[in-house]
């Protein structure tokens, strides 16, 4: 028998399996200060977005979108079977059967295949019913996905005559060869693709590997052929694997709206990355981004490299972050920060196919943040020490995702152990210090409920015993949080958020790619410190808000997003920048 698996890209990678008669099957991502103005004091926090996402390790499925698997692409292969013809014999030919020994499987149970031709035992049958029973086994065989393994009667036996048959089972194995690539060490390709090469060769982990494969953000294209080894050779077959990697230097330019107005609302920045730099995988970008008015600067270094065909994968991450206070009335002040974090973290998935991936990862962060006031070292809160605040954390993660034809799950779960190394940051009683324990939790749900309309479901959770410095606080408000609110609103130890987003697609390119969508929704959220922290909130710390935004992409690359959000709490603090009045921006160019 001889098959040819070929990936088709069209609607995500499958294989095309041709049989030796030519038919083809389709087979098988504050002291001193008035507390409620905390974003334009606290300047040592993240100036991230999302804060509390930005604590998290980065986990590889986040470059992946939450793509789904269509069940009709995916069916049985066919084979051949055999026939007394092929033992040039008489299908007619009365043989008489004692016993028949059926040789051991790795796949199946030895009473299961024994099952089949128990009744032909003790009988005088046809050679054509001997047949359909080795054709039954190897049906079993390839309905399971085992398409180069199959069954067939020994011959010796049959022709000794005395009725002592045997059933030989020839359980396929596969060698992977990949052809010349440009940059990619084609060991990177082929410890992939063994994954799912273990014998008997199974199309289904296999196809799930080219799959896997093919979504590699390295890679642009695959094919797969599948041959026979060599004349002669029985159950051996050569899977010749050919790529086509993707453009190493990739980047995107962005305006938004979604810094603190404190350090100056609107922001605009770049980031550049060069992927698979040294042929190994290997990723390292450089971001860049400052508000308008110059109020803040953040550089942020990342550098990745696969250890394992698995995936696993070491990270190392510096973040750079000034900041000036330049909003009325504290400008005048002459407030600064800046702030220095380094991360060194591995994330290895347990568990990884094209639709499900688990990992587990462990990092550690060190953070050194300060701030000043006329350039004098000052403490705006309990817990920083002459305004330094030092943490040396240990990250323990769990991440979890799920790709469904009708969506996707994404949970995330880290344990945060604050450690007294480093010269951390280090008080006396239950004033905040590097010295704590939390729990933070992400989980996101995408729902289809119709081609042109999904549900976009996220919440956020951090639970801790103890009092936090600003930069391990839940932070609420902003573009990407709490729409309705300003960015960076309201943070303390504890808190949680929640958000509710239907977008519904208005137009489609020629492609039928989502143009122009719009999306209401429904946020919230609240924060509180533990017992026995010192520092105070507002008395106002739940906040909600309600609204809609519009997503529209007028050429290829080019994302542009305008959200408003109606806040159903009026915040005594609130302000008169845009954001105050629930309005976001977002432009981002991809190249």
């Amino acid at each position: 028998m001889q098959w040819c698996l070929k990936s088709v890209l069209s609607s995500g990678l499958y294989l095309v399996i041709v049989n030796s008669v030519g038919s083809a099957i389709a087979a098988p991502e504050l002291t001193g200060f008035d507390n409620s103005n905390r974003d334009s004091i606290l300047l040592t926090q993240s100036s991230d977005p999302n804060p509390n996402r930005d604590r998290f390790i980065p986990s590889d499925s986040e470059d992946q979108p939450p793509e789904t698997v269509d069940p009709s692409e995916i069916s049985e292969p066919s084979v051949r079977p055999i026939s007394p013809e092929n033992l040039n014999l008489d299908p007619k030919q009365p043989i008489t059967v004692n016993t028949i020994e059926v040789e051991s499987s790795r796949v199946f149970d030895q009473a299961q295949l024994e099952a089949i031709v128990q009744d032909l035992e003790g009988t005088t049958v046809p050679l054509a019913e001997i047949v359909r029973a080795v054709n039954e086994i190897t049906g079993l065989y390839v309905s399971q996905g085992y398409i180069t393994s199959y069954a067939q009667l020994n011959r010796q036996s049959l022709a000794e005559g005395n009725g002592n048959l045997v059933i030989e089972i020839i359980e396929g194995s596969v060698t992977v060869e990949v052809e010349e690539t440009d940059r990619l060490n084609p060991s990177y390709v082929r410890s992939r693709v063994e994954l799912g090469t273990d014998q008997p060769l199974n199309v289904n982990k296999l196809e799930d590997q080219l799959r896997l494969l093919e979504a590699n953000p390295l890679i642009d294209n695959v094919e797969a052929t599948l041959k026979p080894k060599e004349e002669g050779v029985v159950g051996e077959s050569i899977l010749a694997i050919k790529v086509t990697e993707t453009e190493p230097f990739f980047g995107n330019a962005y305006i938004d709206n979604y810094s603190p107005p404190s350090v100056g609302g609107e922001r605009i920045g770049a980031k550049l990355s060069f992927a698979n730099l040294t042929g190994v995988g290997d990723t390292i970008s450089a971001e860049y981004y400052q508000t308008f008015n110059g109020g803040s600067q953040t550089a942020d270094f990342l550098y990745r490299i696969p250890v394992n065909a698995k995936n696993g994968t070491i990270q190392l991450r510096a973040v750079l972050n000034d900041n000036e206070i330049t909003e009325d009335p504290f400008d005048e002040l002459d407030i600064e920060g800046d702030s220095e974090r380094y991360e060194l973290s591995y994330r290895q998935p347990l568990y990884r196919t094209f639709q499900e991936e688990f990992a587990l990862s462990a990092g550690f962060a060190f953070r050194d943040g300060q701030s000043f006031v006329a350039g004098v070292p000052f403490s705006f809160q309990d817990g920083p020490q002459e305004g330094t605040s030092r943490t040396s954390v240990l990250k323990l993660g769990q991440d979890y995702v799920r790709r469904q034809a009708s969506g996707a799950w994404a949970i995330r779960s880290q344990f945060n152990i604050g450690l007294d190394i480093f010269d951390a940051t280090n008080n006396e009683g239950s004033t905040p210090d590097s010295q704590f324990v939390s729990w933070l939790l992400q989980a996101q749900r995408v729902q289809v409920l119709s081609p042109n309309n999904f549900l976009v479901v996220q919440a956020d959770l951090q639970l801790t015993p103890d009092s936090l410095l600003p930069s391990e606080q839940f932070i609420i408000g902003g573009g990407q949080s709490v729409r309705g609110f300003r960015q960076n609103v309201r943070g303390g130890d504890n808190g949680f958020r929640l958000s509710v987003e239907d977008r519904i697609t208005l137009e489609r390119d020629e492609a039928g790619n989502p143009t122009l969508q719009v999306s209401p929704f429904v946020e919230m959220g609240s924060v509180w410190n533990s017992d026995d922290n010192p520092n105070s909130l507002p008395d106002q710390t739940f906040i909600i808000g309600i609204g809609s935004g519009v997503l529209w992409q007028p050429i290829s690359n080019l994302e542009v997003r305008v959200d408003y959000g109606l806040p159903l709490v009026d915040l005594d603090d609130r302000g008169d920048d845009i954001q105050d009045d629930g309005i976001y921006f977002s432009t981002n160019y991809s190249f």
